[in-house]
């Protein structure tokens, strides 16, 4: 059955999301719903199950246990009236997977193809668009990303933070209803973080639904609806930024922020 308290305005919805590798249990019982148009970031420490949470909302690495909902659909699994669960045919899994999108720390670009074509590809084979249409979704995407006068370049060309852009517009072009970022800005030289992070910011100014998992501060704190601190696979507190941030209740968020203070930072 799907989710009785399913509304319009939920854009995702986890429940008890377990996750383990081995012995280590990653994810320990994840409960997370994400509003349309809101934007989410994530912190925690590394190892905490902040990137494992993203590949299991989006079915990459499903769950042990628990549950996710993509507006009131449940992902990769089916529900008889019973109770018990089937999992979906792949290729349904595929077209939800499309309703989902996904920038990783890599930017995982096709060294062989132009930009356009980076942009294009998943408009070609996972929705079986037409060239001309493809093509015109493509320029639109490199465009909203300040990449317009870049179609033609090819990948060992661009710089490291073109090279994301142009992993954002693929993703934007495929229009999903939410995207998730496991830390887009990681692989990038310092002076090249800011182009990235200027791109989210008018994603986030647009009431794009997103899921950031980040360690930029600045930006959780000035572009988030909502801040998500995890430890152990676990959300150990939440809220708006202001609260979060700069008035932590747990000492584990609090001992993680002190490190970023501009007298710890140097050190």
């Amino acid at each position: 059955m799907e989710p009785s308290d399913s509304t319009p305005l939920v854009a995702l919805k986890a429940s008890g999301i377990v996750k383990s590798f081995g012995a280590n249990r990653i994810l320990d019982g994840v409960d997370l719903t994400v509003a349309r148009g809101e934007t989410v970031c994530v912190l925690g420490p590394s190892g905490s199950g902040k990137s494992t949470l993203l590949r299991c909302l989006n079915w990459l690495s499903p769950p042990d246990e628990g549950a996710v909902w993509i507006g009131d659909q449940r992902l990769g699994l089916r529900e008889t009236p019973n109770g018990a669960t089937s999992p979906r045919p792949e290729r349904e899994i595929r077209a939800q997977r499309s309703r989902i999108g996904m920038v990783f720390q890599s930017f995982n670009l096709w060294p062989h193809m132009t930009a356009l074509e980076n942009v294009m590809e998943g408009l070609l084979s996972v929705k079986r668009m037409n060239r001309l249409d493809a093509t015109d979704l493509a320029v639109e995407a490199l465009r909203q990303v300040g990449l317009g006068g870049k179609h033609t370049s090819m990948p060992a060309n661009l710089s490291g933070g073109q090279q994301q852009r142009v992993g954002i517009a693929r993703t934007l072009a495929m229009a999903p209803e939410v995207i998730l970022f496991d830390e887009p800005t990681s692989a990038l030289d310092p002076e090249l973080v800011g182009e990235v992070l200027a791109v989210m910011r008018g994603l986030a100014a647009n009431a794009t639904t997103m899921i950031v998992v980040t360690h930029e501060i600045g930006f959780a704190r000035d572009v988030s609806d909502r801040v998500i601190f995890m430890d152990r696979g676990r959300i150990v507190e939440q809220g708006p930024p202001a609260q979060v941030l700069d008035a932590p209740s747990s000492p584990r968020l609090q001992q993680f922020l002190y490190r970023f203070t501009p007298e710890n930072s140097r050190s």
